[in-house]
């Protein structure tokens, strides 16, 4: 065996050690192996499908462990040697990626069974009863930004330690803002749970959606230079073949793209003909949609004849100081970015060529802070089109609007705007109250953070417990 073979052994070792019991480099004698199988059940029966995978460790060889698949039946089987096995669910959480119900932390320690294997050929266990943890509920009544002080400090470092272990995130970054200036920022945990790194002030993170938010920024520069009208149909300057068989494309404008009212869906699958439909007429509703941002991407890329990053740079990175903002993946990204914890294991960030609008913003809470408190001092554009780009748009529903590449909403402190993002990996927000004059941004590593990252921490720092 070489050292590089050697190498990723180890790793593997240290990988599975972190969720109880290590890899077994050893093969298994299929000869005298017993067939094993079993079934899950949740004490909730209220809680939907079940964990992809059990784990199954040797209770006297700590060098052995293996899993095996469960189907959506809860059922699994697998063939093991002779011996006594610890089975449990691989991940201490389970949620479906579809969002349609709430993240469900498993108690690891009640959720295993002990498995004695003879010479019987075929063994069915009991009934593996998965048990859960409950959430910890410390959110204040009142938000605790408004009156920050030192204390203040301790109770937030607290409940985003603790919320980052009920969630299961290795890392994140956050930055507190008030009247126009840093209040507070600070790095949890690490990059990689194997490594054991820590996130730093500096450490990157992928921002997702929220690049929306700075391309649109860019795009109100180039709008009142003249370069963009917003109401100009965007097929006079660039067609995109793949609506141009809908006569409706012809209604399609930049401000419709901003506001999300192309009819596009979000990302398009195409035919065997290279085409896709319009779900509804430009301009009659809401519909949200990364393809629209790329295709007005093109459109300018092709009015000024510069590739994106040339606009970036020349109309958001240099007029604002914006060096930590990466719209692809340099070396910087590389040497410096978090890795994220992708359904239990670690996993780089994505290598990503060229700038992608609608979501390839790399960056961190410290620096996105540059942009945000430029934002609340209307730096590098008129008030006027400022205004503009604030206005309200469009309504999806009750207290939530959208203008142009950027989220308006109210709740009961006042009225918010900003944007979120959700990557395969990443979740991040960031939330300013004008009228208060306070707000947040905030990173995290793992996509099971995205109920701390979206809901409860707005609750903690601005709202207090929402009923």
């Amino acid at each position: 065996m070489n050292p590089s073979h050697i190498r990723f052994l180890k790793v593997l070792i240290i990988l599975l050690g972190l969720h109880g019991c290590i890899i077994s480099v050893q093969s298994q004698n299929v000869v005298d192996s017993i067939t094993l199988s079993g079934t899950l059940q949740w004490r909730d029966t209220s809680i939907k499908k079940f964990p992809k995978e059990v784990k199954i460790c040797s209770a006297y060889d700590p060098t052995f462990v293996t899993s095996t698949h469960v189907d959506s039946l809860g059922n699994y089987t697998t063939q093991l040697p002779k011996g006594t096995y610890l089975i449990s669910p691989s991940l201490k959480y389970h949620f479906q990626r579809n969002w349609d119900q709430s993240f469900v932390r498993i108690d690891d320690q009640k959720s295993r069974l002990i498995v004695p294997l003879d010479r019987t050929s075929e063994v069915k266990t009991p009934v593996l009863l998965l048990d859960t943890l409950g959430f910890v509920n410390t959110i204040p009544d009142q938000g605790i930004l408004t009156h920050f002080n030192n204390n203040s400090i301790s109770l937030l470092d607290e409940f985003i330690t603790q919320q980052l272990d009920y969630y299961q995130v290795p890392g994140a970054s956050i930055a507190l803002l008030k009247k126009g200036k840093v209040l507070y920022v600070k790095s949890y945990g690490v990059k990689n749970p194997i490594t054991q790194e820590a996130i730093t002030d500096s450490t990157l993170f992928e921002a997702g959606s929220i690049t929306k938010l700075a391309f649109s920024y860019a795009v109100m520069r180039l709008v009142e230079k003249g370069v963009i009208d917003l109401d100009r149909p965007l097929y006079k300057d660039l067609v995109f073949d793949a609506v141009a068989h809908d006569e409706r494309h012809k209604l399609i404008t930049a401000r419709y793209v901003l506001s999300h009212q192309t009819g596009f869906p979000n990302w398009a699958k195409k035919d065997e003909n290279g085409q896709f439909d319009l779900l509804f007429t430009p301009g009659s509703k809401y519909g949200y949609s990364g393809e629209g941002f790329e295709y007005l991407k093109r459109v300018i890329e092709h009015i000024t004849k510069k590739n994106i990053q040339t606009i970036l740079e020349e109309e958001l990175i240099t007029p604002l100081g914006l060096n930590n903002f990466h719209f692809y993946t340099t070396n910087k990204v590389i040497d410096n970015a978090t890795d994220s914890f992708y359904r239990g294991s670690p996993t780089k960030i994505r290598h990503i060529k060229e700038p992608m609008v609608a979501y390839s913003l790399v960056t961190n809470a410290k620096d996105f802070t540059t942009f945000a408190i430029a934002l609340r001092n209307k730096k590098g554009l008129k008030s006027k089109t400022y205004d503009q780009w604030h206005k309200e748009q469009v309504v999806v529903e009750d207290g939530i609007s959208w203008g142009l590449g950027l989220a308006l909403r109210e709740d009961k402190a006042g009225k918010f705007y900003g944007h979120s993002g959700v990557t395969r990996d990443f979740v991040s927000n960031f939330r300013y109250y004008p009228d208060l004059d306070i707000g947040f941004v905030f990173f995290t590593n793992n996509i099971t953070g995205g109920w701390l990252t979206i809901d409860l921490l707005h609750q903690f720092l601005i709202t207090g417990i929402e009923n």
